[in-house]
């Protein structure tokens, strides 16, 4: 659905189809993102693996640790192009336990931590060369919706669209005022867009899981 089919059905939702609106445009889609972001928070509903200035980060020799683009919400996987090895991930108390002063190691990652500095990505060893890490994400959206374009299609797959409504819903019914406040329908909408939430959990978990593993077709060496 595009941003304009969305406020439509929104507006019907909330019963405000005439003007003037109740809810500007700008007060729903100030919702709508706000709805959207907690929703790829939540339920990690958006995977990347492509954008270059979100999945590729260029390594240089000596430097260990590298910024991640703000909009990064956890790592599925990284790999180093060179070896094209998934890193594993570890803390830096582990390291420590392991080895010592661990950032005085210098060769091929084979590790990257994210609890050294907020925000960024540690790599060990340090990079001996330079090379390129390549990420595969869940993120949030790669840029807000606008009613400066109203014909753009949020990036979520669209059959969340519906839990995506009823959280918009949920936060409209909780605007200050005689026609717009209604603490039943905030409530109602709130336990619809949780249900949604929990159903795409579950389906999240379902996709990501296996009835066996490599290791138990091929056998561990």
């Amino acid at each position: 659905m595009t941003l304009n089919e969305i406020l439509a059905t929104t507006r019907s939702m909330l019963d405000d189809t005439a003007t003037p609106y109740l809810w500007p445009d700008a007060e729903l889609v100030v919702c709508l993102n706000d709805r959207l972001n907690a929703m790829c928070a939540e339920a990690l509903c958006i995977t990347d693996s492509s954008t270059p200035q979100i999945c590729q980060i260029s390594l240089t020799k000596g430097t260990a640790s590298y910024p991640l683009d703000s909009r990064i919400i956890a790592i599925k996987r990284a790999t180093v192009q060179s070896t094209a090895t998934p890193l594993f991930k570890t803390t830096a108390d582990s390291l420590f336990r392991w080895y010592g002063l661990w950032q005085n190691f210098e060769g091929t990652p084979a590790y990257y931590l994210l609890d050294v500095q907020s925000g960024f990505i540690t790599l060990h060893p340090v990079p001996a060369v330079s090379d390129t890490l390549h990420l595969s994400v869940y993120r949030l959206p790669l840029s807000e919706m606008s009613t400066l374009y109203p014909n753009v299609e949020p990036e979520i797959p669209r059959r969340y669209t519906r839990t995506l409504i009823n959280g918009i819903a949920a936060l409209a019914y909780e605007k200050s005022g005689s026609d717009t406040f209604s603490h039943e329908s905030a409530k109602t909408y709130r336990e619809l867009w949780q249900k949604g939430l929990d159903e795409m959990r579950r389906e999240a978990l379902i996709n990501g899981s296996a009835p066996c593993s490599l290791d138990d077709i091929m056998g561990v060496v």
